[in-house]
């Protein structure tokens, strides 16, 4: 059956070893299936102490990640662009060592500032020929490795999910696929339940919660029409709910989240969960 996990971002701007041992043991006896663990930089996380966790309390996880200290696969600098590889190789490493399911995230651009140029065709050559070297190494993997594309405001490289569906063709990897968050897909595309539809094939994570990442079923977004799309997914397939915690000041200020959306960040994950649970049919009314 789909599998609905929360993201650390509810409570954690970058997790590390105690929060996630708070986190998990938290999560043990809710309606949560797996965790998605998020950091940037993978500081103050283990990958033996998070295999621990999830063994301990019977919790698959996932890892979540961009490119720190304002790196980038599409940078003009040769050395940034090795930087950044590097860095995705280390998440990989990571995330075998730690036995995560996927690995997922923003991982294309600089994420350390707002968007204010565009992006040229040379940066999108850049990226495609990043992630072409490193095909091998994620193919190698196995597991599924899913490309976020973001809003207008927060990357100019990658914004739509025709975008990442035709990064994937250039990489041309059998587990490279695109990870659709639901908040920059109700942004960005154009026809948001026949595009979600359309790449379906090519989206190997998702990331939920209501239209201004407040509590699921709470907004104008047709939640019946998600939760058929969600139904035709493969019944491994696990999907993450989404949200920010505005009174930690890093990730209000990274996620311009200033805010509580109706509830807590804690209540959006956890009754996001119950409710996709009742709306896709894996648990009772």
């Amino acid at each position: 059956m789909l599998r609905i996990g929360a993201h650390t971002f509810a409570w954690s701007p970058s997790l590390s070893n105690t929060e996630a041992t708070e986190i998990f043991e938290r999560l043990e006896t809710s309606p949560i299936d797996f965790v998605e663990a998020a950091s940037y930089d993978l500081s103050g996380l283990s990958a033996s102490h998070l295999k621990a966790l999830s063994d301990r309390h019977g919790l698959p996880h996932t890892l979540c990640s961009g490119l720190p200290r304002g790196l980038s696969l599409a940078s003009a600098e040769v050395n940034q662009r090795r930087e950044a590889q590097d860095h995705v190789r280390r998440l990989l490493e990571f995330a075998h060592n730690s036995g995560a399911e996927k690995l997922s995230g923003p991982l294309h651009g600089d994420l350390s500032q707002l968007a204010s140029e565009p992006s040229t065709p040379e940066d999108w050559e850049r990226l495609c020929e990043s992630y072409r070297q490193l095909g091998d190494e994620i193919a190698a993997w196995g597991h599924p490795f899913s490309v976020e594309p973001l809003n207008r405001y927060q990357s100019s490289l990658i914004n739509t999910l025709e975008q990442g569906q035709a990064l994937r063709e250039a990489v041309g990897v059998a587990n490279f696929g695109i990870l659709v968050d639901l908040f920059h897909a109700n942004i960005e595309q154009s026809n948001l339940y026949d595009d979600l539809s359309r790449h379906q094939p090519a989206t190997t994570h998702v990331h939920l919660c209501g239209a201004n990442r407040g509590l699921i079923g709470s907004c104008h977004l047709d939640w019946e029409r998600l939760a058929r799309w969600l139904g035709q997914f493969p019944e491994d397939m696990g999907v993450s709910i989404e949200t920010f915690n505005p009174h930690d000041p890093v990730l209000s200020r990274r996620t311009r989240t200033w805010r509580e959306l109706g509830a807590t960040a804690e209540q959006i994950v956890l009754e996001g969960a119950t409710t996709l649970k009742h709306l896709i049919g894996v648990a009772s009314p």
